[in-house]
């Protein structure tokens, strides 16, 4: 037997010891890692989508809004962590339920089709009845009703326009690093700087400041393109100047508006997230386009259907085109696409909200309930039809909050549903306020209106004059018109007298409206109007006198801004 030399042992002892320290400690630094980012998984959720999920404290209070519970994020993100999606957001004028060739197969949208095929249909996207009180739902997540916009619409020598004490959505993309592009229609006041575009969130905006304009001279009474009044004037402006002359004046609007979006897409860098907000001009009256349109409808004799049909599938040649320059510059694939109308389709004109009842301007399903889909970057399920409830107020916390990971106020009327769109989950609204629009009641014509309309689940209910002008009386159902005639030819008349003051549906059994329930269900219009009363305390409309300080003719014959000093 041997036996080592003390001093070799303990120096054989010390670099087993080193070793087994050189092993050990890394091994103690791994699991503290693991115990530490474990804490962090704790402390911190996963915001986003698919792989361009980011990481964020954990800090959201659930909060409670129109008695559906929401999360809002108590927690600012830095936009800069994140890819984000190019949002293109397309919104047609007075587009009819069955103004859509997924709806109507005789209507000709075949890339509008496709993407809706390829995204998710909406079956129950809501709106406001008519063109500005949807607007500044939309941009501001608000009840039009909250925000004093409800009542008919912004008139052009009315100094009024969305409250300037609200970040619309435009504004508060640009803030999270968006280039902002707007086109087409603006319809959200302009009778000072401060209501203009380009000082609520828009880097560029090319369009008009009305209601709209006729489609080759640019025009517009304070009424409305076409109609006459007292004014008539230009309005259309390329940022903050007015537009004329060679290269625009006789030119039909869309070209313009195509020329223009093709010039944003190219001129911009990809990789800063652009915002193209789309506000389409057709099918909006007057009733104008060129004959290479209605050349692909021999079969309609009506000519408003015919010629709404040409403006329908020229309409779907320009979100074609922008398609399509979008993939040319490799925007494509990362781009969020949405598509919705503002009201139901104009009848009188020759739009089509069949099946369902109503015209535009009626708080009938026809004239509030909207046509649109999502499609593209971040919608994980596809190609069905959602049938839960969404409002147009929601589409402004969806976009910030859902889709990008910003904070909104806990005071919107709209709803985070980014996960029923992207995930096809169920829509966590229940209830949605259609209007309360009151205080004109005293006022006979086209202005006067006395009405409040509330969706709650399946029941939906409509006090008063069921419209936002007196004067507004479709209240019945209009099929498409192909042959030659009126709306009247058409029109199945209502089954209720013209003074009838509540109407009550059960629109999970009669979706199409055909029978008033009210006096079957006396508790349910009771239980209704107790929820109407929370709207109805906090609506308020601002609706001043008109001003002549608008007149075209005191700005060289263009509508124009910084005529009131009014600064809502």
């Amino acid at each position: 037997m041997t036996f080592e030399d003390p001093e070799e042992q303990k120096g054989s002892e010390r670099v087993s010891i080193g070793r087994l320290v050189l092993y050990i400690v890394p091994l103690l630094l791994f699991a503290t890692a693991i115990i530490v980012l474990a804490v962090i998984a704790v402390k911190y959720q996963k915001v986003g989508f698919g792989d361009d999920a980011v990481t964020v404290p954990d800090t959201a209070t659930t909060v409670s809004t129109g008695g559906v519970a929401t999360t809002r994020s108590d927690q600012s993100r830095d936009p800069t962590e994140r890819k984000q999606p190019h949002i293109i957001y397309m919104m047609p004028d007075d587009l009819g339920y069955n103004d859509v060739g997924w709806n109507d197969i005789t209507i000709k949208t075949p890339r509008l089709s496709e993407l809706a095929q390829q995204g998710v249909k909406l079956a129950n996207f809501y709106t406001m009845s008519a063109c500005s009180p949807s607007r500044v739902a939309l941009m501001t997540g608000r009840y039009s009703s909250n925000v004093g916009g409800q009542h008919y619409t912004y008139l052009g020598d009315y100094p009024h326009g969305a409250p300037t004490y609200y970040d619309l959505l435009p504004k508060r993309l640009q803030d999270m690093g968006y280039s902002t592009y707007g086109i087409g229609k603006w319809h959200l006041g302009f009778c000072n700087s401060s209501f203009l575009p380009l000082n609520r969130g828009f880097d560029h905006f090319f369009g008009f400041f009305n209601g709209g304009v006729l489609f080759h001279d640019h025009t517009n009474s304070e009424k409305g393109p076409g109609y006459p009044g007292q004014y008539l004037g230009i309005d259309f402006h390329d940022d903050l100047e007015p537009v004329r002359g060679e290269g625009y004046d006789g030119v039909y609007t869309s070209e313009l508006f195509e020329d223009k979006m093709r010039q944003y897409i190219r001129g911009h860098d990809p990789s800063v997230p652009m915002y193209l907000y789309v506000a389409y001009q057709q099918p909006h009256g007057p009733r104008v386009v060129p004959s290479q349109w209605t050349e692909l409808y021999p079969h309609i004799e009506n000519h408003n259907r015919r010629v709404t049909a040409g403006q329908l599938t020229l309409m779907d040649a320009m979100a074609g085109n922008v398609f399509d320059e979008l993939k040319r510059a490799g925007m494509y694939d990362d781009s969020l696409i949405i598509f919705h109308s503002d009201n139901g389709g104009h009848v009188n004109s020759g739009a089509s909200n069949w099946p369902f009842r109503g015209n535009k301007g009626t708080f009938f399903e026809g004239g509030i309930k909207g046509v649109g889909f999502v499609a593209g970057k971040g919608i994980q399920k596809t190609g069905y039809t959602h049938d839960g409830l969404f409002h147009i107020t929601d589409m402004l916390p969806t976009i910030v909050e859902g889709v990008l990971g910003g904070t909104v106020e806990r005071d919107l009327d709209g709803i985070n549903v980014w996960e029923s769109l992207s995930k096809g989950q169920p829509s966590p609204r229940e209830e949605m306020l259609l209007t309360v629009d009151t205080e004109f009641a005293h006022v006979n014509g086209t202005l006067g209106c006395n009405v409040t309309a509330i969706r709650y689940k399946e029941w939906k209910l409509i006090v008063g004059f069921p419209t936002f002008s007196y004067e507004w009386d479709e209240f019945g159902w209009y099929p498409p018109r192909y042959l030659e005639g009126g709306y009247e030819d058409i029109m199945i008349p209502a089954p209720e007298p013209r003074d009838t003051e509540i109407y009550l549906f059960n629109l999970k059994e009669d979706p199409y409206e055909t029978k008033n329930l009210a006096d079957e269900f006396p508790g349910m219009v009771t239980q209704l109007r107790e929820r109407l009363k929370k709207f109805e305390d906090k609506a308020w409309t601002y609706w001043p006198e008109p001003d002549p300080a608008a007149n075209p003719a005191n700005f060289g014959g263009v509508w124009e801004t910084g005529w009131c000093n009014l600064n809502e």
